[in-house]
């Protein structure tokens, strides 16, 4: 009797069939004293079920449960109390445009959670998908959390991991454990993803590697991959691996599309194919031909075949800014340029323009901003390299030296001798002093020249047309320091040449040889086998000094000095032309005392010398010369020219030019040996899904819930 008056009460609440909780005007709370709001539910028909010392209520027929603006529909469901209930064949949890698919699925409505349970649960949230072993959904958060792996694709980009959340209401998937994703540009392994379905932006927060589809490969402890533009941005401890290449930098911006990459602090490219590493705090690299500039402490390594102590015949080198400029193995230099008149508009419009847009970009970076110091010297830095070539482009001494040296190369490559061709170098000079100031504004602004690019010399040389080497103009400008282990210079700004391994010095140049100094405003140094064979001065009022003691010095002066060495790098003659003069002390082979001083002055000289010893001066063109007696030099005969100057505490070091540097060892036999990713997990769920598919045990469902689902949902919004 007691058992049918409790039905009929049952019933009563039961209004038409449909379910409806009765709450007090206090709701409960949770243990963190959240209001619990209803469950609303509704099914065809509904009875008592006994659970085991209790009495439950079984729901059977187009069950609608609706909590937190959640709806979760299935064929039954059992509830065991106001928030605790599991659902029972053809579950569909819906959330605004997410969709989650299962057979059976406990839910709390205290927790706010469904747990949802299949062979293989499939989640919707518009394009993207999800198929996974083990799902929780929270309804409250709209969040949910896999766990025993799970495979996610949205559009061409595919995800899997051991375990990860979804965020419906961001549209983001994280990925944890064993994370590898791909398309059609890209491969990359990880322990933890964030990937946007929206944006199509993934972004990492441990070690993870990227396998670019044109074989680069790139790492970093944390970045971004933003997919629409193929732009990637490595933080900390970044590297890509290239083809003849490496890049190390704190910071590492690149655009894959324009095949430009922008580093930033602690950047050091190693170039294989030419043998040099080259650092600098801030610096970009055009990866279409190879441009590359650096600034903010830059130094450059040209490393060749070095011996057992590390530096062997490697030139070190250091300067304000750095340009490394490709020539191609058909003779195109490809610097930019407009013509002279538009460069100049360009220049003086854009003057202010470029220094805001470098500070902007570079305090953007949130590595740059914690140094205020650091970012006021970039700017000093780029605006001085920019004023340098301006300026050089403006004057005739740099912007003729330079011009004269590019087309120098190029006649070298192609064979052509400078005579030859006449007035056409003084026509090509403005179009290459033109080509390297946009370059510069280019190199600088991170983009291509303004918009305008054209192939400046467009010489082709048939005789390499077979040679698929590309060559390299590097420029340093500003306080340009040079070391090798038998020669070191200083000068304003430098010039080294790949197609032949020449190097011009500019402006208030000095250059070192064991006890031999040399001054000039232009050196040319010319190299064979790896070694200096012959160094020409020009230009100013070239002047060769050696230090005997701290009060005498031989000097040697002339319109052009030219010194010629042997085969390991030792001077062995030295040729004066035009206007020669010397002041030279005589000392006795036998004890090294002075017993004379040399005054001679002469059209032109040839010194010969060995081990660092003239032993022979032939004067030539009417040569006018005294010797004095150590004791009798009279005072009124001064003992310096008047260009000396002894500049010996400037003379760089190795370690002047490297400072803080550290030579990053190559890591590219480690990363090449590097598995790719193999997708194990989507493989094992897509096996999976075709054997449940095959054998009738699961279906791939994309279904919507039932219009009387929806008109529940409506009904309990309005009350």
């Amino acid at each position: 009797m007691k058992r049918i008056l409790y039905i009929l009460l049952w019933a009563l609440l039961c209004v038409g069939g449909a379910t409806t909780e009765v709450w007090a005007q206090t709701r409960p709370r949770n243990a963190k004293g959240e209001e619990l709001k209803p469950v609303d539910m509704k099914s065809r028909r509904t009875r008592p079920v006994p659970v085991g010392d209790s009495t439950g209520y079984a729901l059977v027929g187009d069950v609608v449960l609706y909590h937190n603006g959640s709806v979760i529909t299935c064929d039954s469901m059992v509830r065991y109390s106001d928030k605790q209930m599991t659902c029972f064949g053809n579950v569909i949890i819906k959330k605004d445009d997410t969709y989650i698919y299962g057979d059976r699925a406990e839910y709390s409505g205290e927790k706010n959670e469904a747990r949802v349970f299949s062979p293989l649960v499939k989640v919707l949230n518009k394009d993207a998908t999800l198929y996974t072993y083990n799902l929780i959904f929270n309804t409250k958060d709209n969040i949910g959390e896999f766990y025993g792996g799970g495979c996610f694709t949205n559009g061409e980009n595919q995800m899997e991991s051991e375990r990860g959340l979804f965020y419906a209401d961001l549209d983001e998937m994280v990925g944890v454990d064993r994370v590898e994703l791909r398309n059609e540009t890209y491969e990359m392994k990880s322990d933890s993803v964030n990937y946007n379905s929206e944006s199509e932006v993934a972004r990492y927060f441990t070690r993870s590697v990227t396998w670019k589809k044109d074989g680069e490969i790139l790492s970093s402890d944390r970045g971004e991959y933003h997919n629409k533009d193929e732009h990637y941005i490595f933080h900390s401890n970044a590297y890509v691996l290239g083809e003849g290449r490496e890049m190390w930098a704190d910071t590492i911006d690149y655009k894959a599309m324009v095949q430009f990459i922008e580093l930033k602090h602690n950047a050091q490219i190693r170039d294989e194919e030419h043998q040099s590493i080259i650092f600098g705090d801030y610096g970009n690299y055009d990866d279409r031909i190879g441009d590359t500039f650096l600034t903010m402490d830059p130094a450059y390594i040209s490393y060749g075949d070095s011996d057992g102590d590390g530096i062997g015949d490697s030139v070190f080198m250091r300067s304000d800014s750095m340009f490394l400029y490709t020539i191609d193995s058909l003779g195109y230099c490809t610097l930019t340029r407009p013509d002279s008149a538009t460069l100049a508009a360009m220049l003086a419009a854009k003057a202010d323009s470029i220094q805001q847009a470098i500070r902007a970009k570079f305090v953007a970076d949130s590595t740059a901003v914690a140094e205020a110091a650091r970012k006021e010297f970039l700017i000093d830095s780029l605006t001085s390299a920019r004023d340098s070539v301006v300026v050089a482009a403006a004057t005739d001494t740099l912007a003729r030296a330079v011009a004269d040296s590019l087309l120098t190369v190029l006649d070298r490559m192609q064979g052509i001798e400078r005579d030859s061709l006449g007035q056409v170098i003084e026509k090509k000079v403005e179009v290459v002093a033109d080509s390297l100031a946009v370059r510069a504004d280019s190199l600088m602004m991170g983009a291509d020249s303004l918009g305008i690019r054209t192939d400046s010399l467009n010489v082709q040389s048939d005789s390499i047309a077979n040679d698929s080497t590309t060559h390299r103009i590097m420029l340093g400008l500003r306080n340009v320091k040079v070391f090798r282990r038998d020669f070191q210079g200083i000068c304003d700004s430098m010039l080294m040449f790949s197609v032949d391994s020449t190097a011009q010095l500019h402006r208030n140049s000095v250059m070192w040889n064991e006890l031999n100094q040399i001054t000039s405003e232009r050196a040319d140094v010319y190299t064979r086998n790896q070694q200096p064979h012959r160094v020409f001065f020009s230009e100013g009022k070239p002047m060769m000094v050696a230090e005997l003691d701290t009060a005498h010095y031989n000097q040697v002066a002339g319109k052009t000095i030219e010194s010629f060495f042997d085969e390991e790098g030792v001077m062995y003659k030295t040729d004066v032309v035009g206007n020669a003069q010397t002041y030279y002390y005589m000392v006795d082979d036998a004890d090294g005392a002075m017993m004379g001083f040399l005054v001679a002055e002469s059209a032109d000289m040839t010194f010969d010398i060995e081990d660092n010893t003239v032993v022979g001066i032939t004067y030539r063109g009417d040569p006018v010369y005294t010797i004095y007696p150590m004791d009798q030099i009279p005072a009124d005969q001064p003992q310096r020219l008047p260009e000396f100057v002894w500049y010996i505490e400037r003379k760089p070091t190795r370690e002047a030019i490297i400072g803080r540097r550290t030579i990053n060892p190559s890591e590219r036999e480690r990363y090449e040996r590097m598995r790719r990713p193999q997708f194990p997990i989507t493989y094992s769920i897509e096996r999976h899904k075709e054997s449940l598919v095959m054998n009738g045990g699961w279906a791939d469902r994309t279904d919507d819930i039932s219009e009387m689902a929806y008109e529940f949902i409506e009904k309990v919004k309005e009350e």
